[in-house]
């Protein structure tokens, strides 16, 4: 027998098409508010308004979480501007971990039973209202309690350079920015982390809080309940795997091609960890204890492609995320051994998911394409100076990825260029996660199937 649930639970419950819809709607709600405080003279240092397209950009790069700065934090906001930017963070970090847990998990529940399969073809939820609430208030809780965490030990580290009540500041501040994979900071003179290369106790925190965000409540949830390999769910391993294979080729990509150019200026004891740190903050966090206007040909074009992976589904972070990268990995490899079907882990994966996800892959390239090319134009004609192919591509990759890194070049790009990355960011925030659902709804049983057509390929 197939259970429904009643009028008034289907009523209440949370609609997966009403709740894309809602979230893409309250999140550019929160960029206008954002924009319109952050444009008034109350937020700035100098007492002054701040240009429209400028306030737009923060906003819409501290609701996005990505950390892209057309002006420094530290030297034009004052502390009202920054707890503005400090709300939008964590609005948009942690509105987006809840909406699109909620999401994942009704559409995996519509994948896994028959009855939640027609419920959600037909436009219902499979997910109670108390199921929600219970699922978006451990996420809430697990949320406060790492950033108030990281808090503590950042103002730890901070309190040896500056006063109690400014380390504290910064302390909450980069721990709501780290774990919410947003790139912000307060080091002024678009700084980053440099000062920090060399101090293991802040880098070591910063990465925990990246990878806490990074890696979403779900997969730790199941790590907490699972606590075997073995019993864990097969996207919690793809999570896991992918994650450490990123880090580790991260790591030494970074290793090897800096160690006498961007990491020259870290004393040699520390550089190892400093390319791990720039490999854990590449995939979304956008923090860096190097200047990437330093950084190699290689570094720069490999860290493209590390930026468009991304994070966990249903985390912080942004990219095309880890499980997408891993299902069409393990397609690759099955294929290259002569499978007809993609296994992983000793599971099947469905056919259907595997064409979902190079179709997000490649959604994300192209837009990629697009945004790189109008930048070419837009800074070609109306931009201050002569600006490199490839630092145009790092920066509409860290756009769209919604990681925050950046070559240096973001405050001098033109209006056009700017509002080219703000949709850069918007469309990186919900478009994976959006496509995802998209092609999941629009499938469906195919009653008859077609005759095959020998075509050439290679």
């Amino acid at each position: 027998m197939i259970a429904l649930p009643s009028a008034r639970e289907r009523e209440q419950a949370p609609h997966v098409r009403g709740h894309a819809k809602t979230f893409a709607f309250a999140l550019l709600l929160v960029v206008a508010a954002g924009a319109a405080l952050l444009a008034t003279p109350w937020t700035t240092e100098a007492g002054t308004a701040t240009v429209p397209v400028d306030a737009v950009f923060t906003a819409v790069s501290a609701t996005a979480v990505t950390g892209l700065v057309t002006i420094d934090t530290q030297d034009h906001w004052n502390l009202f501007g920054e707890i503005v930017i400090l709300a939008l963070i964590q609005l948009g970090g942690l509105g987006f971990m809840v909406g699109a847990s909620l999401i994942l998990l009704t559409l995996r529940r519509g994948q896994a039973r028959l009855s939640d399969a027609i419920l959600i073809q037909n436009g219902a939820p499979t997910l109670s209202l108390r199921e929600a609430s219970r699922l978006s208030g451990r996420i809430v809780r697990f949320t406060l309690a790492v950033e108030a965490a990281g808090a503590v030990l950042l103002t730890i580290g901070f309190a040896r350079e500056m006063p109690l009540p400014e380390a504290a500041w910064h302390g909450l501040f980069h721990a709501v920015s780290a774990f919410c994979n947003a790139g912000f900071d307060l080091q002024g003179e678009y700084r980053s982390l440099t000062p920090y290369g060399a101090a293991p106790w802040l880098n070591g925190v910063v990465m925990l809080l990246i990878q806490a965000g990074a890696l979403s409540y779900i997969v730790f949830e199941d790590v907490a309940v699972k606590r075997r390999w073995r019993r864990l769910a097969l996207d919690t391993k793809l999570v896991l795997s992918v994650n450490a294979i990123m880090l580790v080729a991260g790591t030494a990509v970074f290793l090897l091609a800096e160690w006498s150019s961007a990491l020259g200026r870290i004393p040699p004891a520390h550089r190892p960890v400093a390319a791990l740190f720039q490999s854990v903050a590449a995939r979304t966090a956008g923090f860096a204890t190097v200047n990437f206007a330093d950084a190699q040909a290689v570094t720069v074009l490999a860290w493209i492609g590390i930026m468009l992976v991304g994070g966990a589904s249903g985390s912080t972070a942004g990219g095309v995320k880890l499980t997408t990268v891993g299902v069409v990995a393990a397609t690759v490899v099955s294929t290259l051994r002569g499978r007809e079907e993609s296994h992983i882990f000793g599971r099947r994966l469905a056919t259907p998911l595997v064409f979902r996800a190079i179709a997000v892959i490649a959604l994300m390239v192209l837009v990629h394409f697009a945004v790189t090319l109008f930048l070419l134009v837009s800074e070609e004609t109306g931009g201050e100076g002569e600006i490199g192919f490839l630092a145009l591509m790092f920066e509409a990759m860290s756009a769209l990825a919604t990681v925050g890194l950046s070559t240096g070049i973001t405050p001098s790009l033109s209006t056009a260029g700017k509002l080219a990355l703000c949709a850069a960011m918007f469309f990186g925030r919900l478009g994976p996660l959006t496509a995802a659902y998209a092609l999941q709804r629009r499938q469906r049983p195919v009653r008859y199937r077609l005759a095959v057509a020998p075509v050439r390929i290679g």
